[in-house]
């Protein structure tokens, strides 16, 4: 749905400018005109017809004038937001096409995960720098609901299809057997009834990889390169808060993206910024 942001702190328009700029002069011409045709019978300077119409003549070249650099400023301001906006779509298009590259299922595995968080990362960086940029209007509600369609359409199916068993199975130093093991006990652990359902991917990727056995051997830890700026961009549900504007839904990393919160980013890549 697309969902426009109320300005609350809207300056004042353009149009507004010009009209006040266009009253003053009105009103100054007609206070003018009416002192003079005061003043004209205790002076021998009279108002002619002419003058009045060499006033009303000024009042709409002024007017026009005025108009005419309202108009050039608004033109400026509209083209610089579709510059933007077709921009940062651009942005928005190439994260799709590099999270449709994302292995998924059996075919995790770290390398392509890495080299995928950090494209989609550095991509972030640039479309928030340029929503940034814009200002609230029709255009922004556009580029918000398109990012919204990324998220929740592609990146968050992409994510929470991410096997960890098909990274663990690449692991020479893992047997099958401790392998087999880790994945009965995290699978039971998981199916607890206290376990909230949309919690049970997480327990179950947490108690696989904190496994005695699996934990001695690898750990996600440290080996996600660009996860911190990831979960930033991404994950952190105050950074989303404009781009989640109108929408009920609240990103948990836990829920979105079980290995990676089972990677543990650092605090400052989750918290609320200052």
């Amino acid at each position: 749905m697309l969902f426009e942001k109320s300005n609350l702190k809207k300056n004042i328009s353009l149009d507004l400018l010009g009209c006040i700029f266009i009253i003053v002069i009105v009103t100054a011409y007609v206070t003018y005109g009416v002192c003079g045709g005061i003043g004209s019978y205790d002076s021998s300077e009279k108002i002619t017809f002419l003058d009045l119409l060499n006033g009303i003549a000024q009042i709409a070249t002024a007017s026009a004038f005025a108009l005419a650099v309202i108009q050039y400023r608004k033109n400026s301001i509209q083209q610089r937001q579709l510059s933007i906006a077709t921009e940062a779509k651009s942005q928005l298009e190439k994260m799709i096409e590099v999270i449709c590259e994302i292995k998924i299922g059996d075919d995790t595995c770290l390398k392509n995960l890495n080299k995928s968080i950090s494209l989609l990362s550095n991509l972030a960086t640039n479309f928030d720098e340029l929503f940034k940029a814009m200002d609230e209007d029709i255009q922004r509600a556009i580029v918000r609901m398109q990012w919204q369609d990324m998220y929740f359409n592609y990146l968050s199916h992409s994510l929470s299809e991410i096997n960890p068993v098909a990274i663990l199975k690449k692991e020479t130093s893992i047997s099958r057997k401790i392998l087999d093991s880790a994945i009965s006990e995290a699978k039971k652990a998981s199916e607890k009834a206290e376990i909230t359902p949309a919690l049970k991917d997480f327990v179950f990727s947490d108690k696989l990889f904190n496994h005695p056995e699996i934990k001695s051997k690898f750990t996600l830890k440290g080996k996600i390169i660009s996860l911190d700026m990831f979960a930033s961009h991404y994950m952190n549900d105050h950074n989303l808060n404009d781009l989640l504007y109108g929408l009920l839904s609240r990103i948990d990393i836990k829920v979105r993206a079980p290995l990676l919160a089972v990677a543990e980013p650092s605090k400052w890549a989750m918290k609320k910024p200052t």
